[in-house]
């Protein structure tokens, strides 16, 4: 069976499994979704052409490209085309019907949910099968490069990362990864493994888009107290007569 993790090099797109090129399909469907989120997240401020591409870029594979600098192997985008070439035609959509894809784009945002699912349940697996990987580095590994895409867009325009906003989206993520190391386990098959997490995170994701769930916030904290006037100050040291 062909390892997971190793779903996005140039040959996987002639697998034989069908599952295998179900999931290649899928990636570039989240890609395309990532890279929709990152020309919208800057539309207001009316970029050009290549800002868009740059921003769209950074979203769809910024995640990918640090992972693949974690496990120490040549980025996923350096041979395939079928990345660049989504992300352009995203961008392309984008900047010739901006008004259309505005006015979608809460459904883009489900669209995003798939493609974080895919894309950490692809993280994970490949984390998974790297021999002495910790399930906790999973965990933290699997989340950071889900994140880092939109991070790195959000660093470029300057605005309030999504992530420390509040929405459920990094939770899902954890407990998709969660899962597919759960399942493996018990003694499931890799592929298995993939769309538990890949179903778990995508539905969180989902649901929490639908129903507005948050996760609780830190309580404010109540503002130190005004510092009393010193006994010897007098009432002309904080009042001015007319």
């Amino acid at each position: 069976m062909v390892s997971i993790g190793n779903v996005n090099r140039l040959g996987r797109a002639h697998m034989a499994l069908q599952p295998q090129n179900a999931i290649y399909v899928i990636d570039l469907f989240g890609t395309a979704s990532f890279a929709f989120s990152g020309a919208l997240r800057a539309i207001d401020r009316r970029p050009d052409f290549v800002g868009m591409v740059l921003l769209a870029g950074a979203t769809a594979v910024g995640g990918g490209v640090l992972r693949d600098i974690i496990l120490r192997r040549e980025a996923f985008i350096v041979h395939d085309w079928g990345y660049p070439a989504v992300i352009l035609a995203s961008v392309v959509v984008t900047f010739l019907f901006p008004a259309m894809v505005v006015a979608r784009e809460k459904l883009l945002r489900y669209f995003d949910a798939v493609g974080l699912g895919v894309f950490s349940a692809v993280t994970a697996s490949a984390l998974w099968q790297t021999p002495g990987t910790n399930p906790l580095s999973v965990l933290f590994i699997a989340t950071f490069t889900g994140c880092a895409g939109g991070v790195i867009r959000d660093l470029l325009i300057d605005k309030p990362s999504l992530v420390l906003q509040n929405e459920l989206y990094v939770t899902p993520v954890v407990i998709g990864a969660a899962g597919l190391m759960l399942v493996c386990s018990l003694g499931a098959g890799e592929l298995t493994g993939f769309f538990t997490a890949m179903l778990l995170t995508t539905i969180l994701r989902c649901v929490a888009i639908y129903r507005d769930w948050r996760l609780p916030r830190i309580l404010a904290l109540d503002p130190s107290p005004r510092a009393e006037p010193s006994h010897a100050a007098s009432k002309a040291d904080f009042y001015c007569d007319p």
